[in-house]
């Protein structure tokens, strides 16, 4: 099975072809930061682990892409290349969610606790959503995959305590993801604090920051094990905040 990913949901810009099963798989990746550069980069980018790995986009079984909740310009670049990709290719598309691409980026590392290191099982992603909000889901493991508990938010961050307490108990066997953490720390200081202390280095933390395509591009093995992958008509994009046009626009 080969798979082409891409994400462009954030400040972040990558592309990844797993070649392989769950199980066992390669994978070709490219990740640059370049905020208000997707455009530019998204197709050399393609094309560069196209050429790497020997391949022709028809040799592709596979297409998937990080379909928001995310910037809105971002997601909207990534659907259109996707969709264009899709329909001159025939290829069909496993359209996966950023959050959990945050998750499952999140799961692949691990928590040192003394001399042994703890799976990460169950995340909390929260993402900067900008106007003071933030966009959130909880994830938890599932035979590999991280996996959705309830529904994916946008709300203030002084709301996620009571949006919480109806849904998990906080204790440390719960893990945080996404910049949404650090930008609104002072109000997300007292949920944090009563989830499992990280003591991955600053480098490792400002990478899962980003949602990053070899992620989505293996969380695309469970869209196509669920037979949940769709056509080029059928391509849609998650923004949570369907009116973050206009507000942008005030």
């Amino acid at each position: 099975m080969k798979i082409l990913a891409l994400d462009t949901s954030s400040n972040a810009c990558s592309v990844a072809l797993l070649e392989g099963s769950p199980q066992d798989f390669s994978c070709i990746e490219r990740f640059e930061m370049a905020p208000r550069q997707h455009t530019q980069l998204i197709l050399p980018m393609i094309d560069s682990v196209l050429n790497e790995a020997g391949y022709e986009i028809n040799e592709i079984d596979v297409l998937a892409y990080g379909r928001g909740p995310g910037a809105f310009t971002g997601v909207r670049v990534a659907t259109g290349v996707v969709q264009a990709i899709s329909y001159g290719a025939a290829l069909p598309v496993a359209q996966v969610s950023s959050l959990a691409a945050l998750a499952q980026g999140r799961a692949q590392t691990r928590t040192k606790t003394g001399e042994s290191d703890a799976p990460i099982n169950k995340i909390l992603v929260a993402s900067d959503a900008r106007m003071g909000e933030i966009y959130f889901a909880v994830y938890e493991m599932n035979n590999g995959f991280m996996t959705l508990t309830g529904k994916e938010q946008v709300l203030k961050p002084e709301q996620l305590g009571a949006f919480l307490n109806n849904l998990i108990i906080l204790n440390e066997s719960w893990h945080t993801t996404g910049n949404g953490w650090s930008v609104y720390t002072e109000q997300l200081n007292a949920i944090a604090c009563q989830c499992a202390l990280s003591f991955d280095s600053d480098e490792i933390r400002n990478q899962l920051f980003y949602p990053d395509a070899k992620d989505i591009a293996y969380l695309a093995f469970q869209e196509i094990a669920e037979n949940t992958l769709v056509n080029a008509e059928q391509v849609s994009p998650v923004y949570l905040r369907n009116n973050v046009a206009k507000k942008s626009q005030k």
